[in-house]
């Protein structure tokens, strides 16, 4: 919600370059993110039911502060890449097109960052065994920082790419933290090519339920379809047990 906001800010009101936009509200939501990190989360690490309960009141204070900066009227974005593209019969925008590349340079960019820098390898190693990690000298709260920037930082670029076909209002983060949620948990939180396969099936299984019948069934068969996985692997469907 924020990256989306900064980015009509940058954009639609200031004037500058919609990419140019899409990276300074990235770096924004990065500080952003890594403050409340270093204030909020890192006295609550290690005690998951109060991080998530803090998580939902945090998310009300940045919807109350929006409305506070922008006020309450939906705005909108001018699109960027104008024009339809007809795919195996399909119509398809050019600018819901764009999304797949530009996001699949961010994940495979993450992905090799993850596997091959030291920095991802520590990360990996804080996920798996905090402890074990500190032994070996990981510095965790620098880890803990980084994890957090990463993850405002891609939630902002998600954001700025969403801007121009969504319109934009304080109540935007909500269900799409619940469809995270959703598939963070089905792919398992230790695989990244399970959050992506977890991904697409919920995106298939949305689209339609959501045509056939009404986004709420969709809603529903998520929740159904989690616990149904959660029951047999509870790792989710590619993650690893530990």
């Amino acid at each position: 919600m924020i990256g989306a906001y900064g980015t009509w800010l940058f954009f639609q009101i200031l004037g500058i370059n919609y990419f140019i936009s899409i990276v300074l509200s990235m770096i924004f939501v990065t500080i952003v993110a890594v403050l409340m990190e270093r204030i909020f989360f890192k006295p609550m690490r290690g005690y998951h039911i109060p991080s998530f309960i803090m998580s939902t009141g945090l998310i009300f204070v940045l919807q109350v502060s929006i409305i506070s900066l922008f006020g309450v009227k939906d705005k909108s974005v001018d699109s960027v890449f104008n024009g339809l593209v007809k795919v195996g019969g399909v119509v398809i925008s050019m600018e819901r097109l764009m999304i797949i590349p530009i996001s699949s340079v961010l994940i495979v960019s993450f992905y090799i960052f993850l596997l091959r820098s030291r920095a991802g390898r520590a990360m990996r190693a804080v996920m798996q065994n905090p402890d074990a990690a500190a032994l070996v000298g990981v510095d965790i709260d620098k880890i803990c920082s980084l994890g957090m920037g990463i993850g405002g930082a891609l939630a902002a670029a998600a954001g700025g790419l969403m801007a121009p076909i969504f319109v934009l209002n304080p109540y935007l983060g909500p269900p799409l933290v619940w469809e995270g949620f959703i598939v963070v948990c089905l792919g398992g939180r230790t695989s990244l090519p399970g959050t992506l396969l977890a991904a697409f099936i919920m995106g298939y299984l949305r689209s339609f339920v959501s045509t056939l019948v009404d986004p709420i069934a969709a809603q529903i068969c998520e929740a159904a379809l989690l616990g149904i996985i959660l029951v047999f692997k509870p790792q989710g469907l590619l993650g690893h047990e530990g």
